[in-house]
């Protein structure tokens, strides 16, 4: 699957925003609302929380008797994600077998180390401000459509990246940008600014590729199927 993308530019040699069209047949089978749904009613996942001016709100934590690991407050997540406000999904590959196979091919085609969160809303609620990440990320469009724009000016790596209102439209040069359908695929490189600006209801993943040479502890995503006799 990957081929195709890493036919479409020598990122060893130019390492740039990257555009492909219906990357991914059956995007649904990746990432539907039903997966949603299903995240909402599960414990080994993290939500976070976006507020209409692309702040992050917390979550309440509590530890039920029963559980080896706090959870959190699953009727604050449901009301939010109801009253169609932005979210984040962290874990999302231990949810879906696809998505699991997938994170397998990109960690055995480049030397990272891969993790999957879901971004989503079921409106036009925005996302984050323009900001940068400390690694590249796939983008896998799945439900609805999103407006991207990624821009040529990177973030030093001498300083974290973070959240600068001072960082505009204006004083950037835009790479690419246009819009993700279901299937496409949208490769941003560590450290270039980038946004998101949903055009209704939708669902994406973002697919953070940390260097290997920052950790080795990776995720067993095998399959184990148990025998028995009966």
């Amino acid at each position: 699957m990957l081929s195709r993308f890493f036919a479409s530019r020598n990122l060893r040699l130019d390492d740039g925003a990257v555009h492909v069209p219906n990357f991914v047949d059956k995007p649904w089978e990746y990432l539907s609302w039903k997966d949603v749904e299903s995240c909402l009613n599960r414990d080994d996942v993290f939500w976070e929380l976006i507020g209409d001016n692309g702040s992050k709100i917390d979550v309440n934590m509590f530890k039920p008797f029963w559980s080896p690991v706090p959870c959190q407050d699953k009727n604050t997540i449901y009301e939010h994600v109801q009253s169609e406000k932005s979210f984040v999904i962290t874990g999302y590959s231990k949810v879906n077998r696809k998505v699991q196979n997938l994170c397998t091919e990109v960690e055995r085609s480049t030397d990272s180390n891969v993790g999957v969160h879901v971004y989503g809303s079921r409106g036009k609620s925005p996302s984050f401000p323009i900001h940068c990440d400390n690694f590249a990320n796939f983008i896998i469009q799945t439900v609805g459509r999103t407006y991207w724009r990624v821009y040529k000016n990177k973030h030093s790596s001498l300083f974290r990246p973070t959240i600068d209102k001072n960082i505009k439209h204006g004083i950037l040069e835009v790479e690419w940008e246009g819009v993700l359908a279901p299937g496409d695929l949208l490769y941003i490189p560590n450290r270039a600014y980038h946004q998101a600006i949903p055009e209704g209801s939708r669902l994406s993943m973002s697919i953070p590729c940390a260097p290997t040479v920052l950790t080795d502890a990776f995720y067993d995503r095998r399959y184990y199927q148990i025998q028995t006799n009966n």
